[in-house]
């Protein structure tokens, strides 16, 4: 493998970034995609990026998205991730364009817009009776409750006040300290500090499990926190609530019935910025 070259493109969904790789024909089939990703993500040595993504085939859908965080492990499912690589999918010729996909979360469907960099992604209902809110915290945090549900992959949503005025230090001492809580979350969990401007409007700074730093986005936990600013009647729940991340401003929309929250769908934008061959020293 020493002599392989693998094509790839980077891309990134409000700064969340990414190497992607079509993979349909096992080109990284005999890798450890574990130390490679760990590898071809760390920035300054390699590539860089906050996760590594391979499109496959799938027999259900028209394509099955791998996403992996830059620590190695494999992910459920990256909301930005998957506009990005939606639109992969259809750069490729591998989807037209709109388009169904597998995921281990379950089966997303996206939509792009060709003359432009925007995509559509939409969710899976959200069974609104999962979703834990208003749950106590008894350690020193961001906020003495917080809200917790499974949007892809696990989130908590803190609300706070002067979200800008919070040093980057503290966003990852907190974020580290929560992510890590095992009492608390098993699993571990992404960590979403949210002020709410206005009735549409929502700021978002998010610690990511898996990157181990706060990143630029997070898809899933925009909706994830726009679906609980709605429960909890901070913003209009059936209009579209304006998401902004440090690299842009997701929208988000969705509709609350029946005990769901429905038609649950994440719009922004999803970047080509490079694309090439990654070379053996890239993971070596």
């Amino acid at each position: 493998m020493t002599s392989l070259k693998i094509p790839f493109m980077k891309m990134n969904g409000c700064g969340n970034d990414f190497i992607v790789v079509d993979n349909r024909q096992g080109i990284m089939d005999g890798f450890d995609l574990s130390r490679f990703v760990q590898r071809v993500c760390a920035r300054g040595i390699s590539m860089g990026a906050d996760g590594f993504m391979m499109l496959e085939h799938s027999e259900r859908a028209d394509f099955k998205m791998r996403y992996f965080n830059a620590d190695g492990s494999e992910g459920e499912m990256c909301g930005n991730g998957a506009r990005c690589l939606s639109r992969f999918a259809h750069a490729v010729g591998a989807a037209k364009d709109t388009m169904w996909f597998e995921t281990l979360a379950g089966f997303y469907h996206a939509q792009i817009h060709p003359e432009s960099q925007l995509v559509r992604v939409s969710y899976p209902d959200v069974v609104l009776d999962e979703l834990k809110l208003n749950q106590p915290y008894p350690m020193d945090g961001p906020a003495a409750l917080y809200h917790y549900g499974w949007i892809g992959v696990p989130h908590t949503v803190w609300f706070v006040d002067r979200l800008a005025a919070i040093s980057d230090r503290q966003i990852i001492d907190w974020g580290r300290q929560i992510r890590y809580d095992k009492t608390h979350f098993p699993q571990g969990t992404n960590v979403n500090f949210v002020e709410v401007l206005d009735p549409h409007t929502l700021q978002i700074r998010t610690y990511e499990r898996g990157v181990e730093a706060e990143t630029y986005a997070c898809g899933s936990g925009s909706t994830a926190a726009a679906v609980i600013a709605g429960m909890l009647g901070l913003v209009e729940a059936d209009s579209p609530v304006n998401v902004h991340t440090r690299g842009g401003i997701l929208q988000i929309s969705y509709q609350l019935a029946d005990g769901l929250a429905q038609e649950v769908i994440m719009e922004g934008n999803a970047k080509i910025v490079a694309s090439g061959e990654l070379l053996p020293d890239a993971w070596l």
